[in-house]
């Protein structure tokens, strides 16, 4: 299975294998001690009363990881030692939930305070980028294609697990106020959040890197984007698989919107939310083992495909509420009650799949001189296209929470459609031999 490696990475695949699903599932647990939706949204909200503020936590979180990378990929791509640009990833990182906890725990000033929360978590989001485009060029060096799937598969199930652990630290942490006083609970959490991501990264930081020689020479901002503008058009896969995940995260867009839906029009329970979020979880450890078979035997074109034909279900459902009530009579919230655990369900699987499939296809279908550059311009677009998240609300404003449902419903079908013209990798390569 490991033909593909290089001989210094099959003699230490077992480690490489082992530590790189200890980083994964330990930084699971680290990421839902400091979660976005849960946790940083109702200190930025209890800070600041600002719900605009809170509007730029996702796009920072997820546009600081994707945007930079293609400006990145130059100076990993012309290094034939990448570990070293993850492990300075890894150490800003850390560093800077560290001070996020010291400042919390300190400043009295909430403006100061707000202030330093926004500057800490860009760094890390920022400093993401660096270390995750060497992660990815790592991985594809040191784990064969045909063990990608279950080594992202056990990295997703470990790490689903210990993010179950980590929403219930926060419930007992954040439910204890006269124990765990604002914002020092806060404090606490950023504290355990940057020991879990630091023990995680560490771990990666010990993969045994092949001294392949695989770089090029290195390459200006101005340049690299005019090479990373012709792959589209020289490799029509990368160009499908491209399209397919700018729309897979363009359909994120009516992600938060479901459980506000779900109270205003449903009458589901507020108190629902922390139901579904563990459903959702659950969902996401149960998946991992059949999606990570399906990558290693089918190849992760199928897995892609899947992917787009089960999340489109969330937003179907979602639109089907309002008709199954009309039908249901008095049973009409309850029913809705299922529909909307049972379209959370699909959204924690399908999440999991795209997250997968869409890793693992990057990695075969790279050219292994060229994967920082596929990785970089990969990233960065589908980080442009997480910007588009910030209309949901405006949209719902403007016109209605099934519009919204309806172009995710769109964008979901649009994105299998695309994958169905790209051909399995694990394909051609066989019509290669």
């Amino acid at each position: 299975m490991a033909e593909d490696l290089h001989p210094d990475a099959r003699r230490h695949l077992r480690r490489n294998f082992i530590l790189g699903v200890a980083n994964g599932s330990i930084f699971s647990l680290g990421d839902a001690l400091q979660e976005t939706n849960l946790v940083l949204s109702v200190f930025i909200n209890q800070l600041s009363g600002s719900n605009l503020l809170v509007g730029f936590l996702q796009p920072l979180r997820l546009g600081g990881w994707f945007l930079p990378q293609l400006l990145l990929s130059g100076r990993v791509q012309a290094a034939p030692d990448k570990m070293r640009f993850y492990r300075l990833g890894a150490a800003l990182r850390s560093i800077s939930l560290f001070a996020l906890a010291a400042a919390v725990f300190l400043l009295r000033d909430p403006r100061l305070l707000l202030a330093l929360t926004f500057l800490f978590l860009g760094t890390f989001s920022l400093t993401g980028g660096l270390s995750g485009i060497a992660f990815m060029d790592v991985v594809g060096k040191t784990i064969p294609s045909r063990m990608r799937g279950s080594y992202f598969a056990w990295r997703m199930f470990l790490g689903g697990v210990l993010a179950l652990v980590g929403s219930f630290i926060v419930r007992y942490v954040l439910g204890r106020p006269e124990q765990f006083t604002f914002p020092h609970n806060y404090a606490l959490l950023f504290l355990l959040a940057a020991l879990a991501v630091g023990v995680s990264m560490s771990a990666f930081a010990l993969v045994k890197e092949p001294g392949d020689g695989q770089a090029q020479p290195q390459a200006g901002v101005a340049e690299q984007f005019r090479r990373a503008r012709k792959l589209p058009a020289a490799n029509p896969d990368y160009r499908h698989f491209l399209t397919a995940r700018i729309l897979l995260m363009v359909a994120e867009i009516a992600s938060p919107f479901y459980i506000l839906y779900a109270s205003d029009a449903a009458g589901v329970p507020v108190a629902m939310a922390g139901t579904y979020l563990m459903v959702s979880t659950i969902a996401n450890i149960a998946s991992t083992y059949f999606w990570g078979r399906v990558s290693d035997r089918s190849g992760n074109r199928a897995l892609l495909r899947l992917a787009c034909a089960i999340g489109a279900a969330a937003p179907l459902l979602a639109l089907a509420v309002a008709p199954v009530m009309s039908v249901s009579g008095t049973a009409g919230s309850a029913v809705a009650t299922l529909v909307f655990g049972l379209m959370f369900v699909v959204l924690g699987a399908s999440r999991t799949a795209v997250n997968m499939g869409g890793q693992a296809f990057l990695l075969d279908i790279a050219p292994a001189h060229d994967r920082p550059i596929y990785l970089g311009f990969t990233n960065t677009l589908v980080g442009v296209a997480s910007v588009t998240n910030i209309l949901g609300g405006f949209i719902i404003e403007a016109l209605d929470y099934r519009v919204l449902f309806v172009i995710a419903l769109i964008t979901y079908l649009g994105a299998g459609w695309t994958m169905t013209k790209a051909r399995e990798p694990r394909q051609v390569w066989g019509e290669a031999e």
